[in-house]
């Protein structure tokens, strides 16, 4: 038997995520968890918002959620499904790398795959700048270099040349370096040779500028 949901994609999502981390985090944290549902059930559970302090609440949730990667990605999911800036990305990019280090097939890397690369296009207005490049733990960085090496790991050839692309563009001063380190990986005796041959391929090229 199949139960009807009621709302679209997006309040459904939002409820199960109420439903899901609402009894065991505190008050404040499921206060905005509840403001979520509220928006939603006004607004929809997607499409931009009429609010303007929209991007304080997901800052302010994401912060509250502390190292919960789980709960961390449902806040972003909400702010990328209303088009809300997302303007404290360092938790959420933790969060995606946590999920690809517990990864325990190619099918559960290629999805997180999919939520870096969703990312990564939503933050792009607010973080392609990369002025404080001394810190090599900025989200646009990092959000770039784990990225790849979730491409790496899936063995799948379009995905890597996908998100090599995507890094050559996005870090050109730190290129070199990564393909360098990779490639010291990769001569690995359990590295796929098609894996092997990307990143070769790549690191000769930055090399050779």
């Amino acid at each position: 038997m199949q139960i009807i949901q009621f709302g679209d994609e997006g309040q459904v999502a939002t409820r199960e995520l109420l439903a899901r981390h609402g009894s065991r985090v505190n008050d404040e944290l499921r206060g905005y968890l509840k403001t979520f549902e509220s928006i939603d059930r006004q607004h929809g559970g997607s499409g931009a918002l009429p609010l303007e302090d929209a991007a304080d609440l997901v800052a302010a949730a994401l912060v509250a959620a502390g190292d919960d990667a789980d709960l961390t990605l449902g806040i972003a999911l909400w702010a990328m499904r209303h088009e809300v800036e997302i303007r404290v990305a360092e938790p959420v990019a933790n969060a995606l790398a946590m999920r690809s280090n517990a990864a325990a097939s190619k099918q559960e890397l290629a999805a997180v795959f999919g939520l870096m690369q969703g990312l990564i296009a939503h933050v792009s207005p607010w973080l392609c700048a990369d002025l404080e490049r001394s810190n090599p733990e900025r989200p646009w960085r990092l959000l770039h270099a784990n990225f790849a090496i979730t491409a790496i790991r899936t063995e799948d050839p379009a995905l890597m040349d996908h998100a090599f692309d995507a890094l050559d563009a996005a870090l050109p001063d730190e290129r070199a370096s990564f393909y360098a380190e990779a490639m010291a990986l990769a001569l690995g005796p359990r590295i796929a040779p098609a894996v092997r041959e990307r990143i070769e391929a790549r690191h000769l090229h930055w090399t050779r500028q």
